[in-house]
C-alpha cells in the first residue's frame, strides 16, 4: 500500500536556498526537501505571493538574469509534487518574464489575459502592447478585439 506524501507549505527562503545553493546547512536541507518531493514522499504548496517574492529577490538582490530565474523556477514548478494555485498561469508568466515582459507582476497580468480573457488587458503600460497575443486598452473593452 502506498504511503500518502507529507504535505506542507513552502516559504521563499527554502526555494532561495535550493536555487542559490549558497548556504551549506540550509541549502542541503532545501535539497533534501526537493529530493523528497521528487521521490513522491513529500509535496509542497507554494503561494503565488511567495513565488513573486522569490522572483523579486533573485532579480533585485542577487541580480540573477530573468531567463535564468524563469528557467530555474519553471523546473521546480513543473514537478508533480509542487502545487501552486493556477500553476499553468504562473508557468506562462515565467515564460513571458524570461522573454518579453521585464516585470513579473506584469507578466502575471499578461498570462492571465492570454489564458483566460482572450488576450484582453486594460493597462496604461504601452510596452505591454508588444506582448504577442495581448490586446491592450486604456479603457474597458466595449467589444472583443479582432
Amino acid at each position: 500500500m502506498d504511503k500518502t506524501p507529507i504535505r506542507a507549505v513552502i516559504d521563499s527562503n527554502v526555494i532561495l536556498r535550493y536555487v542559490l545553493n549558497d548556504h551549506p546547512d540550509l541549502s542541503a536541507k532545501a535539497g533534501a526537501l526537493f529530493a523528497a518531493v521528487e521521490s513522491g514522499t513529500a509535496e509542497v504548496t507554494c503561494n503565488p505571493v511567495t513565488l513573486s517574492e522569490v522572483v523579486w529577490v533573485l532579480g533585485s538582490y542577487y541580480k540573477v538574469p530573468r531567463n535564468e530565474i524563469a528557467d530555474g523556477l519553471s523546473v521546480i514548478l513543473k514537478q508533480t509534487g509542487v502545487h501552486v494555485p493556477d500553476k499553468d498561469l504562473y508557468l506562462t508568466a515565467l515564460a513571458l518574464f524570461a522573454s518579453t515582459v521585464p516585470h513579473f507582476g506584469d507578466a502575471c497580468c499578461c498570462a492571465e489575459a492570454l489564458l483566460d480573457h482572450g488576450g484582453r488587458l486594460v493597462s496604461f503600460d504601452c510596452a505591454l502592447s508588444r506582448v504577442p497575443g495581448i490586446h491592450r486598452a486604456e479603457t474597458p473593452f466595449t467589444e472583443s478585439p479582432t
